[in-house]
């Protein structure tokens, strides 16, 4: 599987309606939960998943108290972790209070071998960046009632993929079947199918 990007519009600062110039983004794939970060580490190795969640409960304790201290954190081949404050900006010293400057975030820097790693053909994307479909809920609800004709399920990603909604809107409209009583799930969290309620 090869990463995903598109072009997209650079924003304009006139705001004049003048056509900008398109630029490559990457067009995101998901996100991989630490459960299955740990899944496949522990498959990998002889650490049990039990281990490997105590590991990074501990680490990602230690490495927020190091930050908290003003210390910049490597870890490992990773990369380094660093604080960012922030604060209003003043002419003199003297105008800023302490109080007034804060913890704002988490800088991350990857590593040389990280980077390097990365070097890989990217393809471009067949649909590119998402928006969510202006399609009628009528609409949409007959391309599932046909989808449902031919398959005995169907997951968010799928009715994302039908209906054009973005990731939390389509599940958030799968839902709404299941409360209604039109759809029923089997599975759990990321494995989770939505299939058709029998006499209904």
């Amino acid at each position: 599987m090869s990463a995903m990007y598109d072009l997209v519009e650079k924003p304009n600062p006139k705001g004049d309606g003048e056509k900008q110039q398109l630029y490559p983004r990457i067009v995101s794939s998901g996100t991989i939960s630490t459960e299955k970060l740990i899944e496949r580490i522990s498959g990998a190795c002889s650490l049990t998943p039990g281990d490997l969640k105590g590991a990074i409960v501990e680490l990602t304790h230690a490495i927020s108290e190091y930050l908290k201290d003003g210390f910049t954190v490597e870890l490992g081949e990773l990369g380094y972790f660093s604080p960012r404050i922030k604060g209003r900006g003043v002419n003199n010293k003297k105008e800023i209070r302490s109080t007034s400057i804060y913890f704002d975030n988490v800088n991350f820097r990857a590593s040389k071998k990280i980077r390097q790693s990365l070097y890989a053909p990217l393809e471009r994307a067949q649909y590119g960046f998402q928006k969510s479909s202006n399609s009628s809920r009528e609409k949409r609800r007959a391309q599932l009632e046909t989808f449902l004709d031919k398959n005995a399920f169907i997951t968010r990603s799928e009715y994302t993929q039908l209906t054009g909604l973005l990731k939390n809107k389509a599940l958030e409209e799968l839902r709404a079947l299941e409360a209604e009583g039109t759809l029923c799930t089997r599975g759990r969290g990321s494995h989770i199918v939505f299939m058709r309620v029998e006499n209904r």
